[in-house]
């Protein structure tokens, strides 16, 4: 008789490379999102187990169903990468040969080991050995970066100083007004989009001015992050304390999480009777949901599973490195997600009682490029630096975008602050690919820290805005002006980091970012 070690294999071979990638990224993804995964590869398995041992049993070795789901977990992980060598296109290799080819080699491998008990006992016995030590080490990783990301937070000065109230009114001045913050992720400025690009943005920004939009000359973030340009927005504060804090080396993201979270500036609104309504990113964990706001947007309702493995960085991993990406072979969901988050925001004026704080966190015109410049879904596509894809979808981007501002400012009895604002520029010089920040030309820095900005500012907020912005300050003038924080503004400085060291920070000034070499960007920023 088969003892249950040499059965459970299969199993602990198909969490390794879910547990692999969650103990190599901590905090960008949820436990329900780990669970799911590790559910539903459990629940495939075990059909898989099921069917083979009610189809040979008595017939087959014991051992036989472990082993045959071990053939599933190989195909399931395996598949792409196999096809991808031998063809040279994993992305759409010849299936009509491929499968039948390894549907073969597979039926005679079963048949080898058929009545081979010794065999695969032994078979099972050290795999799960193997299995059972990666999984373990797996599992005491991940379990370690969720204790070094709250460490991280209980400990943090920065945290503790921005969990400090925004002193200001008690009430807010009449008229009380709906504050809108649209997040376009990796929006570039007219300046960028026509040096890069070639590309005349002049015809949206003049519709938004027609409107009644300020438009200013010139909008820079403060960092080549979408992790550190939200927070410090959400906060109106700079992060280059968490340079000390977290150390050079360190790319954890639970601190500046917890900064948008737990931003200040809706805090601040709260405390005054305004309801929070957050409209989550599609599947950017760090905006995927929130704890503190009032009201989170939720696009569906049901259960889909190829849209639920579309719905985090961990699942759209695991969806992209297996067989289930010759699945749903379009952007429907992605594409979806940002029609109704942008129809949502529309509808919302006039449907409460309160005034309202709506944040919204669009991944687009970011990668993934799911439509073309209608606004159709796209099929999936290799991801390069073309730059068609981009304007095109930055050209429906605008169209939609324009439709709901419009939307919102008939609707509204009092006209409300609408701010669209672009997190960082593009990436076509690949800023933050390289390995330190000395290493960063002032040309992709520029590139990467032109933001798009147009803000909607009643009774004459544009005077707080004036002509050159940054990011870091856009919700501090809005508290200052309309709500009469007293909260002094931030610095314009702004800091390189390459991607895989975000808090390794430069401090650069605008005479490197045009081409002066003389003014190197400064050693490492202090706290």
């Amino acid at each position: 008789m088969t003892s249950w070690v040499t059965k459970v294999y299969p199993f602990l071979l198909a969490f390794i490379p879910i547990l692999h990638y969650a103990a190599n990224n901590p905090d960008q993804y949820g436990t329900r999102d780990l669970v799911f995964l590790l559910a539903i590869t459990a629940a495939a398995c075990g059909v898989v187990y099921g069917l083979t041992w009610l189809v040979a049993r008595g017939r087959a070795a014991a051992g036989l169903p472990a082993f045959v789901t071990l053939l599933y977990v190989a195909w399931f992980y395996g598949y792409r990468r196999i096809a991808g060598i031998l063809t040279g296109n994993p992305a759409d290799p010849p299936h009509a040969i491929l499968v039948p080819v390894g549907l073969l080699l597979c039926g005679m491998l079963v048949w080898w080991v058929w009545r081979r008990e010794r065999l695969l006992e032994g078979l099972g016995r050290f795999l799960t050995l193997m299995s059972a030590l990666m999984v373990g080490y797996s599992l005491f990783k991940t379990g370690n970066g969720w204790l070094k990301g709250r460490n991280a937070i209980a400990d943090s000065a920065v945290a503790r100083e921005l969990a400090r109230p925004i002193e200001g009114p008690a009430t807010v001045p009449e008229p009380r007004r709906d504050v809108y913050l649209i997040v376009l992720d990796e929006y570039a400025n007219s300046d960028i989009l026509r040096e890069r690009f070639g590309y005349d943005n002049g015809p949206f920004e003049d519709s938004l001015r027609a409107l009644g939009f300020h438009v200013p000359e010139l909008v820079r973030s403060n960092y080549l992050h979408t992790l550190l340009s939200l927070p410090s927005l959400l906060n109106t504060s700079h992060l280059y304390g968490l340079g000390e804090e977290l150390g050079p080396e360190s790319k954890h993201p639970a601190l500046p999480n917890h900064l948008v979270e737990h931003n200040r500036v809706a805090r601040y609104l709260k405390e005054r009777g305004y309801e929070y309504v957050f409209f989550p990113s599609d599947w950017w964990h760090s905006t995927g949901g929130s704890t503190e706001a009032d009201v989170v947007f939720r696009p569906w309702s049901g259960f889909d599973f190829m849209r639920a493995m579309g719905g985090g960085e961990l699942e759209r991993t695991v969806r992209g490195a297996t067989i289930l990406s010759y699945f749903n072979r379009t952007h429907r969901w992605e594409a979806d997600h940002t029609r109704r988050t942008l129809e949502a925001l529309a509808a919302l004026p006039g449907t409460g009682d309160s005034p309202r704080f709506v944040f919204a966190h669009i991944l687009k015109p970011h990668s993934p490029y799911v439509f073309d410049r209608d606004c159709n879904t796209l099929r999936r596509q290799k991801e390069d630096d073309d730059v068609g894809p981009y304007l095109e979808q930055v050209e429906c981007v605008n169209r939609m975008v324009l439709g709901t501002v419009r939307r919102i400012l008939e609707a509204s009895e009092v006209p409300p602050i609408i701010l669209l604002q672009g997190d960082h520029g593009t990436k076509l010089l690949h800023a933050i690919a390289y390995t330190s920040a000395e290493e960063v030309p002032p040309a992709a820095a520029r590139e990467r820290f032109g933001a798009f900005g147009a803000y909607y500012l009643p009774d004459g907020g544009a005077e707080a805005f004036g002509d050159t912005v940054t990011v870091v300050n856009v919700l501090g003038n809005v508290l200052r002006y309309y709500f009469g924080a007293r909260l002094p503004p931030s610095g314009n400085e702004q800091y390189i980091s390459p991607a895989q060291k975000p808090y390794d920070f430069r401090r650069v000034d605008a005479r490197w970012l045009a081409g002066d070499g003389s003014a190197a960007p400064k050693a490492r920023a202090g706290g």
